[in-house]
């Protein structure tokens, strides 16, 4: 998947920020560069991938154990705002159950942002609802999930 360079956004808050980017801290910059969680999950039980009215593809696995997800991993073929609305909702969804999971909205995501342009909030909306569509994936898909879903 295509992602921009660092030259494509020179004009960004580029500021550190915390180790875990679920913790609110000032800038995105760092989070984008170096993400958590980026890459393919193989042993994925629930999916989601949405294209956003922008153009940006966003694709979230969940590695559901018996009561949590365990493990969370993204793809983003966009740009630096939804790589790292990915990566923070990845590393808020981690550990949760997924009532708790499907709670994370997109103020979560921004708060973890000390500064993002109005035009790309929508970023975030994008990965809260790539985020439910793979909990929604894993209750059709899997014998487990199956009939607690809807």
């Amino acid at each position: 998947m295509g992602m921009q360079s660092d030259n494509d956004h020179q004009s960004v808050n580029n500021e550190t920020t915390p180790k875990n980017p679920a913790e609110p801290g000032p800038g995105y910059l760092q989070t984008w560069l170096g993400p958590y969680n980026e890459g393919q999950l193989p042993e994925a039980n629930g999916i989601g991938k949405i294209t956003g009215p922008c153009g940006d593809t966003m694709m979230i696995y969940l590695r559901i154990g018996k009561e949590s997800i365990e493990e969370v991993r993204f793809q983003v073929d966009g740009c630096a705002f939804s790589r790292t609305c990915a990566s923070i909702a990845a590393s808020l969804a981690k550990g949760k159950s997924l009532e708790e999971a499907w709670d994370i909205d997109e103020h979560q995501i921004l708060r973890c942002l000390s500064a993002i342009p109005a035009e790309e909030r929508h970023c975030a909306v994008l990965a809260r609802d790539t985020l439910r569509q793979a909990i929604e994936n894993f209750f059709k898909s899997s014998p487990r999930g199956k009939g607690r879903g809807d």
